[in-house]
């Protein structure tokens, strides 16, 4: 099981096209994004008070997703 931060797996997916790699995008240049949790929570209440244009939270409930399971292997 791997020991990384939500943000640490989302710049593996910068590059990605649609609205996954645009949100990984923006968060990787979001100074105040929470970079050293894995905490749902706190990142979603994060992004719910700091929304990014165009990217809706369900995106970032699928890539949280991703990333429990990304955890695993």
């Amino acid at each position: 099981m791997k020991d990384r931060s939500y943000y640490q797996y989302m710049k593996t997916r910068i590059g990605e096209k649609g609205d996954i790699g645009t949100f990984a995008s923006y968060i990787t240049r979001d100074t105040m994004f929470p970079k050293y949790t894995q905490d749902y929570d706190e990142i979603s209440d994060y992004l719910e008070k700091n929304p990014y244009p165009g990217i809706s939270l369900s995106i970032f409930d699928a890539s949280f997703n991703d990333f429990e399971n990304w955890l695993l292997y």
